[in-house]
């Protein structure tokens, strides 16, 4: 790998915090703990800085969830494994958290219809459409209240952006986008 092509490509898309690899909580806690204490050091508003953790927050957590990608290890099989980052986008002036993992293909049509609707949805309509599912319970599964594409919504300050690549029958590479 040609570690200063990658250097300088991350300087250009203006990345100024990635990981790459398996998550776990503790892994989580501490690079959210350190991200938190780096943006306060940089004079960001303490509102904004709050955002940028929500959301990094919950793109980390939807990956240790809904990674359907596992890393073998001798013996042992590490499943969670992602890509989030943090930047700063000079062209929109806007800081954003995009992160990327591998899903099953399945899940694919009913996460675009989520997106999608959200998408479309101006501030009021997301604050109310929250309100209806958490009153609901619709969303709630297993791992949580199911409101986390939701949460990062309404944070947002431009349009959430997405993609979903389907690679094979087993496999799809989800990537999203939330600028602040």
């Amino acid at each position: 790998m040609n570690m200063l092509l990658f250097k300088e490509n991350l300087e250009r898309e203006g990345i100024i915090f990635s990981f790459s690899g398996t998550i776990s909580q503790n892994i989580l806690s501490s690079i959210a703990e350190t991200l938190e204490k780096e943006l306060r050091s940089t004079g960001v508003s303490f509102v904004l800085i709050q955002n940028i953790f929500a959301v990094f927050t919950e793109q980390m957590q939807n990956i240790m969830s809904y990674s359907y990608e596992h890393i073998h290890l001798g013996d042992n099989a590490l499943k969670s494994p992602g890509i989030c980052v943090v930047g700063y986008d000079r062209a929109k002036k806007h800081f954003f958290v995009s992160s990327a993992n591998v899903m099953h293909p399945d899940g694919e049509l009913p996460l675009r219809e989520k997106l999608d609707k959200m998408i479309a949805m101006d501030k009021i309509e997301l604050r109310e459409y929250y309100k209806i599912l958490r009153r609901s319970g619709k969303e709630k599964h297993g791992r949580g209240a199911g409101l986390g594409f939701l949460e990062m919504a309404k944070k947002s300050s431009l349009p959430i952006e997405y993609a979903i690549s389907h690679l094979d029958d087993k496999r799809s590479f989800f990537e999203i986008k939330v600028y602040l």
